[in-house]
């Protein structure tokens, strides 16, 4: 019987990768459609009238403040039928408006499974050397589209709304019916006991974290905050090193919902486990794997949906209750498009470099070059507290999904086929630049716990002073090298 798969060649296997970058271009401006986020300047006097009267113009239906941490900045909710576009012209002419913006759609890094090559394979489509790998776990063997909205490859799972569309506002997300109550944190195993699956997860030995942990192995006094889709708080893997704190009537939570707007912030996705569980799996208890920071306290703050996608005020929520509660270090495996720059986003990572804290970020998986004209946000953000991160794969080359840029790539982490938590107890590879952000995120808490008395400047020079240096990666990232946790650790001895 004669196949009818199309057999695309490398030269077509690069062209997919090509059509990854000039498609973003048509999803540059993605915003929730009927929604704005408006600064306004310092010291402008804002009296009722003058308000409502812009407001009246403007068409606004709601006003939502966001932190006064970050000044006078406001969420706007429009009334129906009002353009976003037309509503920003009305603010942007006010001589009491600093900037505004549309309230940007920001997303999980698109997971890619691929054992070995980097190259994953797709129904119906015949690559040379790729591999077929499983859907990446628990997925059902389902294919992610490359770009949301995009029905490529043939046959995907499109989680997305449209690709480039805006959102629409909607009605308040409803949270799922089956979200387990936090149980009590299990006790630590004492002596510590290997952990049965830890030689799958390839990328701890090449960072030299397995080494690394003769001499250090981590604080439960030192907080990361995973900011994603959430954590399965309750993983046999994850549960003894969250964060927790107790609300007013003494229950326990272990950080907060900004979908739902509660504090079960749990994980309906599986991203925002499999990132914990790099950054922070318990380590020496027995099961499954370990994070680069076999102890931590990991704070869960979900502002992205099960499907993966959430807004930029969520994101700037998320990151101020992080810094208030004590975080050190934030673990952002996501990001977006955005013409203007996404101003109000940079605002929220420059509160945290004042606050000291460390903002870790997934370069992207566009295969494009950050320093260009279409960056994918936040990654490209050129603020003093930052990291950006690409992907490696287990040769250590670069893995062709990976975003780059000398200016605004950092260093490189294992980004392809990492074993880690996923919900429900269990385990799985996954791939992106989604899965290198959170090796960098449990290096800067397993180093920081070190030496608790530095700040987040010399944390970020050790990391990027103590790198490998990779072939693949010179003139792709600042640093031209792969994280090196063990170098870093020794480095300061």
């Amino acid at each position: 019987m004669r196949s009818n798969k199309k057999s695309i060649g490398w030269a077509g296997a690069l062209m997919i990768t090509t059509m990854v970058g000039a498609i973003d271009g048509a999803v540059a401006a993605e915003f929730k459609a009927g929604e704005l986020i408006v600064k306004y300047k310092a010291g402008a006097q804002r009296s009722r009238f003058e308000m409502n009267s812009l407001y009246e113009t403007a068409g606004v239906k709601s006003v939502k403040r966001l932190p006064r941490s970050l000044g006078a900045m406001d969420h706007i909710v429009l009334a129906n039928g009002v353009r976003t576009e037309e509503a920003l012209v009305a603010f942007r002419s006010s001589d009491k408006v600093e900037y505004a913006q549309p309230n940007f759609i920001l997303r999980t890094q698109p997971l890619r499974h691929a054992q070995g090559s980097g190259i994953p394979c797709f129904p119906g489509f015949e690559i040379p050397g790729c591999d077929p790998g499983d859907g990446g776990g628990g997925g059902g063997g389902e294919i992610p589209c490359l770009i949301p909205g995009i029905p490529f490859p043939p046959n995907c799972t499109d989680p997305g709304n449209g690709g480039g569309e805006p959102e629409q506002p909607g009605q308040p997300a409803q949270p799922p019916a089956n979200r387990p109550a936090l149980q009590p944190a299990p006790a630590d195993i004492d002596p510590p006991v290997a952990d049965i699956d830890l030689v799958r997860a390839y990328g701890l030995t090449k960072i030299g974290a397995t080494e690394a942990w003769k001499e250090h192995r981590g604080s439960k006094d030192f907080i990361v905050a995973d900011i994603d889709t959430g954590i399965d708080y309750n993983h046999e893997d994850l549960s003894a090193n969250l964060w927790r704190d107790k609300d007013a009537d003494g229950k326990e939570f272990s950080g907060y919902d900004f979908v739902h707007n509660d504090n079960l912030p749990f994980d309906d996705n599986q991203h925002g486990t499999h990132t914990a569980g790099t950054i922070g799996a318990v380590g020496g208890n027995g099961k499954g794997v370990s994070g680069v920071a076999q102890r931590v306290s990991l704070m869960s703050l979900k502002f992205l949906s099960g499907e993966g996608s959430g807004t930029t005020a969520d994101a700037i929520r998320a990151i101020d209750y992080a810094i208030e509660h004590g975080a050190r270090v934030l673990s952002n495996s996501w990001g977006g498009k955005g013409d203007d720059g996404n101003k109000a986003l940079e605002d929220a990572i420059i509160r945290a470099r004042d606050k000291g804290v460390l903002f870790i970020a997934a370069a992207g998986n566009d295969g494009t070059d950050n320093d260009g004209s279409d960056p994918a946000f936040p990654a490209a953000l050129k603020v003093e507290n930052m990291i950006s991160v690409a992907a490696t794969d287990s040769k250590d080359a670069m893995a062709f999904f990976s975003n780059f840029g000398p200016k605004t790539t950092h260093l490189a982490a294992p980004g392809v086929d990492v074993y880690s938590t996923i919900p429900g107890d269990r385990y799985a590879p996954l791939s992106g630049t989604s899965m290198a952000c959170p090796h960098v995120a449990g290096a800067a808490a397993l180093l920081w716990s070190k030496h608790p008395e530095w700040d987040y400047k010399k944390v970020k020079e050790v990391l990027l002073s103590s790198t490998d240096s990779l072939s693949a990666l010179k003139g792709k990232v600042a640093t031209g090298g792969r994280l090196n946790i063990l170098k870093a650790l020794r480095s300061t001895d």
